[in-house]
């Protein structure tokens, strides 16, 4: 069979012929690949940067929408181990990691929505506690696909309110089902958030603006902070006042803040009400091509990249 291939963390993945996989193990289901999607960790995984990958040869992909041509089932897979990948024509993976999917799911829609959606379901659903009855949301980064999922989650999950936070005003006045937009100014202390009202803040970006969110919640007010994404590419010096003098709860959402147990109970439920919402804008593009597909960063434009076997 066919299958993307890191051989040297320095390069990009291979297109690669090698073995057809051995029979599945009785707790196993052999499946064939239709879409699996082109994501922030998967790029990040096969560099050798990301704290889950460290083997070699590493195939690309943390998840995927897959057949059983048996049956002609639906699953939607995710795993994170060092040994798996989902840029292959056919995978081996543990029944208790395929997930079902509705017969009539787009596979490539699916599979460039559901990682992007699991984040904040994930971080909602695992990383937070005892949140009040309709609470509020606030999204930093809410024009990212992750923060765009984010919205329906955080409405699937019970909240009430749901505010967005973003630098492109134009960008963000476009994403939809957010009750308040907040345009961060040039420099990130000008934008006033004394105003806002909210219970959890959901992170996709960290750096400057999570320090200035941070600073600006209202002392006495029970502030669940979760950090899921870093796309500012910068780390902050947190000050202990702000610790000190705010009721704030910091907690970070990935695989190891949450674990696959939970993930195994959380996943079936995000992958049957991401069935019915509006899928993220994709743009598919054949395994044969990885190559090109893997160092032409210009590829796609807002859409998001799948790749098919």
């Amino acid at each position: 069979m066919n299958r993307a291939q890191v051989t040297s963390w320095a390069e990009g993945p291979r297109y690669s012929h090698v073995e057809s996989l051995p029979a599945p193990a009785s707790d196993e289901l052999q499946l064939r690949v239709l879409a699996a999607g082109l994501h922030h960790v998967v790029r990040s995984r096969a560099t050798g940067q990301h704290y889950s990958s460290n083997v070699l040869p590493h195939i690309p992909g943390v998840d995927c929408v897959a057949r059983d041509e048996a049956t002609g089932n639906l699953y939607y897979c995710l795993k994170f181990a060092p040994d798996f990948g989902t840029f292959a024509e056919y995978i081996n993976i543990p029944k208790s990691n395929a997930i079902p999917i509705p017969a009539g799911v787009d596979p490539v829609g699916f599979a460039a929505s559901a990682n992007p959606a699991m984040s904040s379901w994930m971080a909602l659903s695992q990383r937070t506690s005892d949140l009040p009855k309709d609470y509020s949301v606030l999204i930093i980064g809410a024009t990212s696909a992750s923060g765009r999922m984010a919205v329906n989650v955080a409405r699937a999950l019970g909240a009430a309110k749901v505010i967005g936070l973003a630098r492109n005003a134009d960008a963000l006045a476009k994403v939809e089902g957010l009750d308040e937009r907040v345009v961060q100014a040039p420099n990130i202390k000008d934008t006033d958030l004394s105003q806002l009202d909210y219970d959890v803040i959901l992170d996709y970006v960290y750096g400057d603006v999570a320090l200035h969110v941070l600073g600006s919640v209202r002392p006495g007010k029970p502030v669940q902070y979760v950090q899921i994404g870093g796309l500012a590419q910068t780390d902050i010096a947190l000050p202990s006042a702000i610790l000190r003098s705010r009721n704030i709860t910091l907690r970070g959402a990935g695989p190891g803040a949450w674990s696959f147990k939970g993930a195994s109970i959380e996943l079936p439920k995000m992958a049957q009400a991401l069935a019915g919402w509006k899928m993220l804008d994709a743009q598919a593009f054949p395994l044969k091509d990885i190559e090109q597909v893997w160092g032409d960063k210009t590829l796609g434009g807002a859409a998001r990249i799948v790749i098919q076997p």
